[in-house]
């Protein structure tokens, strides 16, 4: 397992012509889906992909989320993603994402309540140790969109 420590984690994507929807800006499911694979990345980068945490016996899935959508991003903009985790404890996750345009200006924020579920179970379960060591715990980052 990765011992590598990322506490914000942060990427770029561009905006392409299917993500957008009829009125020709990002889809609203588009912004939920970035922001599930954007906490994907952020395990992955940390040593902890889908697969690592199902063999540790759980995996994480959304139990609540509150989205605010700011401004709309169009075909060919490029975008920058941040998300971190601001509190994990017992079965619990609450992590953040940010979505703004590349030259500023906030698109999108959510903030996520995370479940860690016993795979055999299907009920929440401890977050193990070892795993959620990796995070680093942030309430508010510095230097963020």
């Amino acid at each position: 397992m990765s011992t590598r420590r990322i506490p914000v984690f942060e990427r770029e994507r561009v905006v392409r012509d299917r993500d957008c929807d009829v009125l020709g800006h990002v889809n609203n499911l588009r912004w939920v889906r970035w922001v599930v694979e954007l906490a994907e990345a952020h395990a992955e980068a940390l040593g902890l992909p889908f697969e690592t945490c199902r063999e540790q016996g759980g995996v994480w899935v959304v139990r609540e989320q509150r989205l605010d959508y700011h401004q709309g991003a169009l075909p060919g903009e490029r975008l920058v993603e941040t998300t971190w985790v601001s509190e994990m404890r017992g079965a619990r996750s609450v992590r953040h994402a940010r979505i703004a345009g590349a030259g500023g200006g906030l698109r999108f924020e959510a903030r996520t309540l995370w479940a860690f579920i016993d795979v055999a179970t299907m009920r929440p379960t401890r977050v193990p140790a070892a795993m959620r060591a990796r995070f680093d715990v942030l309430d508010a980052p510095e230097n963020v969109a």
